[in-house]
């Protein structure tokens, strides 16, 4: 059922955020959406945005009630572990939820500038494993001085071993939400110094 829910939601949710960002028109994504939401959206004075707002609660709501039928019906194969298929490739909008992730794919996962915030991740992932892993490997100064920007409650045990300070880095680096880690990597480059 997790799976279900996290299948529904991140699939009917990015055809209404590629909506937001202006990736997906209004006209494809009530496309995209109607076809489960199903829905007479045209007599609403609401604006585009919230008539795609009100078609993904439509959707989302319907795939629920739809992911939690397939479940009840298979419930006795699903505990005994013999029911080895995700629920929704049973339901009947299986085939459009496909439609909907390769468009998604292709208009906005795969767009110039989600790409290139992909690319700067990479950019900004790199240089803070780099700086910190560094902290551990030597003892120069500039080590010691990035050593100390991290949090109190991230410091190091001197006993531990290098493989155990890398760990106890990469778990500070991958609890970073993307605005802090960039806000470190703009100091950590010179970028931003307050």
């Amino acid at each position: 059922m997790v799976e279900a829910a996290d299948d529904i939601c991140y699939s009917i949710v990015d055809v209404e955020d590629g909506h937001r960002m202006g990736y997906i028109s209004f006209e494809q994504a009530k496309d995209l959406l109607n076809k489960i939401a199903d829905i007479d959206i045209q007599k609403d004075d609401d604006s585009n945005d919230e008539k795609v707002k009100r078609l993904r609660a439509k959707a989302i709501d319907k795939l629920i009630r739809e992911a939690t039928k397939i479940f009840l019906d298979h419930e006795t194969e699903i505990l005994s572990g013999e029911f080895e298929e995700g629920l929704l490739s049973l339901s009947d909008y299986a085939e459009h939820l496909k439609e909907i992730g390769k468009q998604t794919s292709d208009t906005v996962f795969q767009h110039q500038d989600v790409v290139s915030i992909q690319v700067a991740g990479y950019e900004v992932l790199a240089k803070l494993l780099t700086e910190f892993a560094n902290t551990i490997l030597n003892n120069d100064n500039k080590s010691k001085l990035v050593y100390q920007m991290l949090p109190k409650k991230h410091h190091l045990n001197l006993e531990d071993d290098s493989y155990e300070k890398i760990l106890k880095i990469t778990d500070y680096i991958s609890g970073m939400t993307d605005s802090y880690a960039t806000k470190l990597f703009q100091k950590f480059s010179g970028i931003s110094l307050g």
